[in-house]
């Protein structure tokens, strides 16, 4: 008897345990989500002129800008559903700086809800629907990505990703340079792109803080799906090329890895 009243009580030990655990496992609050850029080209650091890069075309390069506009960002729990971050605070730049431009590599979402958040989804560039908002709506980061080279006239709009530099067809040629501004115009191209990117799992709870490592490779924009060799056109800021470029860029991101912060 004595034993079965001893299995019992342990019984009820371990279910209250247990029942705490699923109580203190509830995620409640909200809390930051930082999001850092780690940009790179092929499998090697960016550093701006000064290293030299090899492109699947056997071209050499190397970068003197490298510049973005990411926008829209919606986090997606396991069980699919969406916290789309406030779209009028959701345009960023990110800059590996260089001349008067400060590097800028880190975003923050403010306010996220608790959640297990295992997909991350953003924007490259300014949709249209924000940019026919006008540009008093916008005036604040218009002016930012002023300061960034991000823009065109107003009618024109945005530059979504600028990469510039200097290239040699091969490691004896002459050196010249390159420019890929890729954009939208207007309203009558439209090139924004939407990725969609799995992740381990970043937690938010009122002590729980994530931050997630994007590794960004700007070799794919052009070394991706579509190979674009610089020697065929080093300038390339609207047709036919842009666009292949905007398709292969949406493949340069994948979440490397996510680390918590507490926050008590």
């Amino acid at each position: 008897m004595k034993k079965i009243l001893a299995i019992i009580a342990f019984a009820m030990v371990f279910t209250s345990c247990s029942d705490d655990e699923i109580i203190n496992d509830k995620l409640e609050g909200k809390n930051e989500v930082v999001i850092e850029f780690d940009n790179g080209f092929a499998e090697d650091k960016l550093l701006l002129g000064t290293s030299t890069y090899t492109n699947g075309n056997g071209e050499v390069l190397t970068v003197n800008s490298f510049d973005y506009i990411v926008s829209n960002f919606v986090l997606v729990t396991e069980e699919g559903e969406e916290f789309v971050y406030p779209k009028e605070e959701s345009y960023f730049i990110i800059s590996e700086g260089g001349g008067d431009k400060p590097k800028k590599i880190q975003i923050s979402l403010k306010d996220v809800p608790a959640g297990k958040y295992t997909k991350v989804k953003f924007g490259i560039g300014v949709d249209q629907e924000r940019f026919k908002e006008g540009q008093a709506v916008q005036q604040d980061f218009w002016t930012l990505a002023e300061k960034y080279n991000l823009t065109w006239s107003w009618q024109a709009g945005y530059k979504f990703v600028v990469l510039e530099g200097n290239y040699k067809e091969n490691t004896t040629s002459d050196e010249k340079q390159y420019m890929l501004h890729i954009a939208s115009r207007g309203t009558t191209v439209d090139l924004y792109k939407e990725v969609e990117l799995p992740m381990d799992a970043a937690i938010v709870s009122k002590e729980q803080s994530p931050q997630l490592h994007i590794k960004v490779d700007a070799n794919t924009m052009l070394d991706g799906k579509s190979k674009i060799k610089l020697s065929e056109g080093a300038t390339i800021m609207g047709g036919d090329k842009a666009a292949t470029i905007a398709e292969n860029y949406t493949e340069m991101f994948m979440v490397h890895h996510v680390h918590h912060t507490n926050h008590h």
